[in-house]
């Protein structure tokens, strides 16, 4: 996995110390921003780059990535005082590649990867879908023609639409690009996890072998979308959910969001799950699932999933034991799906600690076996490694199942893998009456 695997969506507004601080602390290399056309070019001929410039040039100063999001249209491209309609019909195409030039041709060198739209599968097309597969063509070629050392990063799908993306293919819509993108929105990790391994499917269909970017994933620890989690699950949906994707080979992993929109009982709506997303709060204080976050980037980002050094003895297929090995260090991310699971654990190295996932802190100390009943809450250990083993390796571990384990189920683990095809939590259309349907707030400019 690359050092660089973690980002943030929404990252980087407040230009702030501290928020680089909090996003260094979370692990998270890149940042993912909306690059407005609508605030960019206001007007025909009007241009302004002012609060982008600064956006940049702060970002890259706190060492961090941005990944620029290519959207959306501009009201006055449709008539004189018209609103935008999230839809470019190709007579005024030429129009948008305007936009995408001026914004790469201002950011050679500086912006490191770019995104073609959000979600132009679900509510932020809706336009023809042919017309939209002619857009990522045309934009991923000027990217290309401009700035042939940035990532051009198309689809941003929501879920994994198995039509749209084989029109996106069938179209050429992907042959310039470096990776497809997705947000897998779903109840649980485990239907995360499966979208990837849907997505991955159908794009080995067509043969494709570049990477594959999740530029949104997350859950609201409030609000009315079925998958939101309270904020005592949040840390261990955050961390098999990382560990779930990195292992299948996910490139780059976004999670959706730094901060809630509100401060902690200060929501103007408990329905909203759009003010939810948040790590943290707006005055900072973390969440439990920030914990999380930073534990894996700390131990594993930069490391290799190793199911090959894991060896399963009588153990129920319920329990999940992933290791993940860098030089000179080891991690084991343990759980059970399937209630609560006893096993013994026999770990090689030494300066072994079980870290807690919820809460900043040293991990304590452990011996080479440990025995423990797994929940659906992991259990994150850590060694050293070294010696005279071939790589420095010291040896598999062993997780071995022990009697009497089954016993009881963790409520919730029950719920089905997958959020409703209409898509994070909303009906069909542009949401109920007072919530939020999209992704709209906080995306203008810094």
């Amino acid at each position: 996995m690359p050092e660089d695997l973690l980002g943030m969506a929404h990252a980087g507004s407040r230009l702030s110390p501290e928020e680089y601080r909090l996003l260094d602390d979370l692990g998270a290399v890149w940042m993912r921003k909306t690059f407005q056309w609508q605030e960019i070019q206001p007007e025909p001929g009007v241009w302004d780059f002012g609060p982008w410039d600064e956006y940049v040039d702060s970002g890259l100063r706190a060492g961090k990535k941005i990944l620029a999001v290519l959207a959306y249209d501009v009201g006055w491209i449709h008539g004189p005082g018209e609103p935008p309609r999230r839809n470019i019909p190709p007579d005024l195409l030429p129009l948008y590649l305007r936009y995408v030039e001026r914004v790469v041709e201002r950011y050679r060198g500086k912006i490191h990867a770019y995104e073609i739209w959000n979600e132009p599968n679900w509510t932020f097309w809706k336009g023809r879908d042919e017309d939209f597969f002619a857009l990522s063509r045309a934009a991923a070629a000027k990217i290309k023609e401009i700035d042939p050392a940035a990532r051009v990063v198309a689809g941003s799908f929501l879920r994994a639409p198995a039509d749209f993306i084989r029109g996106m293919f069938e179209s050429g819509a992907v042959e310039k690009v470096d990776a497809v993108s997705f947000h897998p929105y779903a109840v649980n990790p485990r239907g995360a996890v499966g979208l990837f391994d849907k997505l991955k499917k159908l794009l080995g269909e067509y043969g494709f072998s570049g990477e594959i970017w999740v530029t949104e994933v997350g859950y609201p620890t409030g609000g009315w979308y079925v998958t939101r989690v309270s904020e005592e699950e949040q840390p261990a949906y955050v961390m098999k959910t990382l560990a779930g994707l990195a292992a299948r080979g996910a490139r780059a992993i976004f999670w959706y969001e730094v901060f809630d929109k509100y401060p902690r009982g200060r929501a103007p709506s408990r329905l909203d799950s759009e003010l939810f997303f948040g790590l943290a709060y707006p005055d900072y204080t973390r969440k439990a699932g920030a914990a999380a976050c930073a534990l894996f980037a700390r131990h594993a980002a930069g490391a290799r999933y190793r199911p090959d050094r894991v060896e399963r003895v009588d153990l129920s297929d319920s329990v999940t034991a992933m290791l993940f090995a860098r030089e000179g260090a080891a991690s084991l991310i343990l759980w059970s799906d399937g209630g609560g699971r006893r096993v013994r654990v026999r770990m090689p190295g030494r300066g072994r600690l079980r870290h807690p996932i919820d809460r900043e802190g040293p991990g304590r100390p452990v011996g080479p076996v440990v025995e423990l009943r797994l929940e659906s809450r992991p259990v994150f250990f850590r060694w050293e490694e070294g010696g005279d083993f071939p790589g420095g390796e010291e040896g598999p571990v062993v997780v071995e199942g022990l009697p009497g384990d089954g016993v009881g189920r963790t409520p919730g683990e029950e719920a089905p893998e997958e959020a409703p095809e209409e898509g994070k939590g909303l009906p069909a259309g542009e949401g109920a009456p007072g919530i939020s349907g999209g992704r709209t707030p906080g995306e203008g400019p810094p």
